[in-house]
This record gives C-alpha cells, sequence and structure tokens, in this order.
C-alpha cells in the first residue's frame, strides 16, 4: 500500500503562498499544490497593450467643417483590438470629435473655428493610442 500523508488542517484568516491545498481532476487525480502555484492560474501577464498610430489631415479639403482623418489600428500578433485613446493634434491646438472609439477602423473630425484659414495651417498631424486586450482574455 502507499504511503499517505495527512496535513494538519487548521483555520488560517492569513495563508501564506508557501501553505498548500488539495486540488484535484479525473485525470491526474488530488495533489498537493501551494497557494503561489494556484495564484499564477490567476495572474494575467501583460493584459493591455498599446500602439501609437498617427495620421495626417488634408488641408485641401472643400469644407472646413467636416475635416476628417481615417484611422485604422495596426494588427497586432496575440491581442485583440479594444478602443481608442486620447486623441489630439500635435504641434496645434484644435478641437477633435473620435467618430467610433471601440471600431478597429474609425475617423477623427478636425474642427476650425471660423475665420481660420486650414489651408494656410498646412496639414494636421493627429495621434492617438490603441488599446488591446490578450485574446485569451478578450
Amino acid at each position: 500500500m502507499a504511503d499517505i500523508k495527512f496535513m494538519d488542517i487548521s483555520e488560517n484568516d492569513n495563508p501564506a503562498t508557501t501553505d498548500s491545498v488539495l486540488i484535484g481532476n479525473n485525470s491526474d487525480g488530488v495533489k498537493r499544490t501551494s497557494l503561489a502555484n494556484v495564484g499564477k492560474l490567476f495572474a494575467v501577464n501583460k493584459l493591455f497593450h498599446t500602439e501609437y498610430v498617427t495620421a495626417t489631415s488634408d488641408p485641401e479639403a472643400t469644407d472646413k467643417l467636416n475635416n476628417y482623418v481615417d484611422i485604422s489600428a495596426p494588427v497586432v500578433p496575440g491581442y485583440q483590438f479594444a478602443f481608442w485613446l486620447t486623441p489630439q493634434t500635435n504641434g496645434c491646438v484644435l478641437p477633435l470629435n473620435l467618430v467610433q472609439p471601440q471600431s478597429v477602423t474609425t475617423g477623427i473630425y478636425i474642427y476650425y473655428a471660423p475665420g481660420e484659414d486650414m489651408k494656410a495651417m498646412g496639414p494636421v498631424k493627429i495621434s492617438i493610442t490603441a488599446v488591446y486586450v490578450k485574446n485569451e482574455l478578450a
């Protein structure tokens, strides 16, 4: 007969990662493992990933109230696109409107105040951050 080891069972409101618990399944039976190993099951390493995306406006657009810039999130292996974060202009201050913050391809409207000459301003560089979630958790 195999030797069976028994553990002292006690209540502990402050378990340590070195404490053991019994786990089991159909293929391996019952085993003893540390709480640190159980914790690793729930650890999420590199849950989020971000990509910095830039685009440039077209100063030759005919309707300055509808100057629109297309944005597409790059494909990142192992991650699924989640949402866009922090759209901003670089080198100037102009209000922006992000159309669909949870779409992989979307657009940003640039607002020019009445009287502003967008052709004299030239192309406006826009930057935005694409946020991704790990595939296993998406």
